[in-house]
């Protein structure tokens, strides 16, 4: 799991997703978040505050297409 910090128009917020479900927006310069039951949240690098996830979790592949 993954916990992303956003600022959002009524203040600071924080939710927990799988760090499957972040990936880089097409829409802004920033991240794509899948939301559990809301869908996509797509945030631009400038109101994103920070994600934490585990060591493994932030790994990348490149060896598979």
């Amino acid at each position: 799991m993954a916990t992303i910090v956003y600022e959002t128009p009524d203040g600071v917020a924080e939710d927990e997703v799988p760090a499957e479900n972040i990936s880089d927006s097409g829409k802004v310069a920033g991240v794509r978040v899948k939301l559990a039951d809301r869908g996509y949240l797509h945030l631009p690098y400038s109101r994103l505050y920070s994600i934490r996830m585990s060591e493994e979790e932030g790994k990348m592949s490149y060896s598979s297409p």
